[in-house]
């Protein structure tokens, strides 16, 4: 990778996907978008405002994936410590990533969850509880009992960042239950795929199980973003 980026001094956003999709078999350019909209990723813009991505930007998209694979931590605990003085100590020093990955990733073991009470996320986000209970009962997150309290976990805890975003746009939890609905037949739809795999005798037989799934997901999700910009496209040309 080094000797690439030295070669060409950057790299575009297709080119970085396509070279670390082995790695990281789910990344797309949607998600290297979205990391950007969360303040993760800054890329500067060529002339023909293409993103383009320099050795920085590469070792910190590097540090973000392998702590969402490695650890499970958040997006706001990564950017956290990609704002830490471990971090950016790596970036000028060229310390080992697997060495920062164990200092920084330590409260992150694989099987641990970060988990947040209700009232801890009420305060966070600041979303009020009847938004949150209101997700819960229509079924968009879940949520667990522990010592009194009720408290979510990561993947929910993402959800329900972006439910608050989109609550901004009037858009409520309603409307949202249309993406859950899809959701669940979408996953319907890939479990229905797999399951011949999941009933073989082979030994590896859900770990191929799982690697398909992954490649599914992003397929789907991206068929799906390009069939939604589309019908948008369509839309907006209606009303020049």
């Amino acid at each position: 990778m080094n000797k690439e980026i030295q070669e060409k001094n950057y790299l575009t956003i297709g080119k970085l996907v396509k070279k670390l999709k082995k790695v990281y078999s789910d990344l797309t350019n949607s998600k290297l978008r979205f990391l950007e909209s969360e303040g993760l990723l800054s890329p500067k813009r060529a002339l023909n405002k293409y993103r383009i991505y320099y050795r920085e930007d590469i070792e910190k998209l590097n540090f973000i994936l392998k702590m969402q694979k490695d650890f499970y931590m958040p997006l706001e605990v990564i950017k956290k410590k990609l704002r830490s003085k471990d971090f950016k100590k790596f970036i000028s020093e060229g310390e080992s990533i697997e060495n920062l990955q164990l200092k920084l990733g330590e409260e992150f073991k694989p099987g641990h969850e970060l988990k947040l009470s209700i009232d801890d996320i009420s305060k966070k986000f600041r979303l009020s509880q009847s938004f949150i209970i209101d997700l819960q009962e229509n079924e968009i997150i879940d949520w667990s009992e522990e010592n009194g309290k009720y408290v979510v976990s990561t993947d929910d805890i993402e959800i329900l960042k972006l439910a608050g975003e989109l609550s901004k746009y009037g858009i409520q939890v309603r409307h949202l239950k249309l993406f859950e609905n899809f959701a669940s037949r979408h996953s319907s739809f890939i479990q229905q795929i797999i399951f011949p795999l999941l009933m073989s005798s082979k030994k590896d037989s859900h770990i191929k199980a799982a690697r398909v799934v992954n490649k599914l997901e992003r397929i789907l999700c991206d068929f799906q973003e390009l069939l939604v910009k589309k019908e948008n496209r369509k839309f907006l040309e209606k009303y020049k």
